[in-house]
């Protein structure tokens, strides 16, 4: 698999030139969430934003003209059809988006209303928010106010079988995984998978120290796999070589969103995966500034 990822400098004027429409999220005090839509408003171009709301419901706006709520699980495939995204060219920005949202736009472009074209976008902020802002050595990142029932994301929920495999991509908070690995049962094999930031190296000790002792109560240290966090080819990689075609999968993303994407497209090629989700609560101005903006190429995941 040829793992199409790109510096957003390299491919900025074909994106200009051939986007037809950007999907993100309603933009928030954090600087990244609203970097790739002041840039599509500038250029006059068409931004559809969504926003997830209680009971499934999904607010969404385009342009000045088209406001409203639906249903996620039941009419998001008439709105895009209704947007003609069939016909376009398309580029989700996961930085603005909720991980939900994520994954359940990927399943509806990858399977139900497919564009011609498919990029998203990623930006790595410069830094994560300290819980303790008035202790600068302190690496407890604020990133997350709560978390609810761990539940099956829409339009990826599947019927628990007797032996399952639990595959979870972990971020900084240890309290999530282990609220996962509470609520999930029939777990014949754990697989971890801990991200490693490229830019930010000491960002993997924070992962694991926050981490190991749950980690440690399950399984041993050896079956830890390590996946680059911004990578989405690299983290389905992981996934397709180390589970088997017979495997009852449970996919746990709680880490970066590039790897919920990822977690997302590898259950659209797989029927027998399902995703579980702590439906987190994030917290407002957890990250500062712009370091990185990644550009991924998905069309050859579409399915046509």
């Amino acid at each position: 698999m040829i793992h199409e990822e790109y510096d957003f400098k390299d491919l900025s004027n074909f994106l200009y030139d051939h986007n037809e429409l950007l999907i993100a999220g309603m933009p928030r005090i954090e600087e990244r969430t609203c970097f790739m839509t002041d840039l599509w408003n500038k250029r006059g171009k068409d931004i559809l934003f969504f926003e997830i709301l209680a009971n499934n419901r999904l607010h969404y706006k385009f342009r000045d003209n088209e406001d409203g709520t639906i249903d996620i699980s039941t009419e998001l495939t008439g709105l895009l059809r209704h947007f003609k995204v069939y016909e376009k060219n398309i580029m989700i920005d996961l930085s603005s988006l909720d991980h939900i949202l994520i994954m359940v736009i990927t399943k509806q472009l990858l399977t139900k209303v497919v564009p011609k074209l498919l990029f998203a976008s990623y930006i790595r902020p410069k830094k994560y928010s300290n819980r303790n802002k008035n202790n600068t050595n302190d690496k407890s990142f604020a990133l997350c106010t709560q978390t609810s029932t761990v539940m099956a994301v829409p339009c990826f929920a599947k019927r628990e079988k007797l032996k399952q495999t639990l595959c979870a991509f972990i971020g900084f908070e240890g309290i999530r995984l282990k609220k996962v690995l509470e609520s999930e049962h029939n777990i014949e094999c754990f697989l971890p998978i801990v991200a490693f930031p490229s830019g930010e190296p000491q960002w993997y000790n924070v992962t694991m120290l926050n981490n190991m002792d749950v980690i440690k109560s399950e399984i041993k240290q050896s079956a830890i796999r390590k996946c680059p966090s911004e990578s989405i080819y690299e983290a389905i990689n992981i996934l397709e070589n180390n589970t088997f075609p017979e495997d009852n999968i449970i996919l746990a993303p709680l880490g970066t969103r590039p790897h919920s994407m990822a977690c997302a497209i590898f259950a659209c090629r797989h029927s027998n995966v399902g995703i579980h989700y702590d439906y987190a609560k994030e917290m407002e101005n957890r990250t500062e500034g712009i370091s990185k903006v990644i550009i991924y190429h998905l069309t050859h995941f579409l399915t046509v």
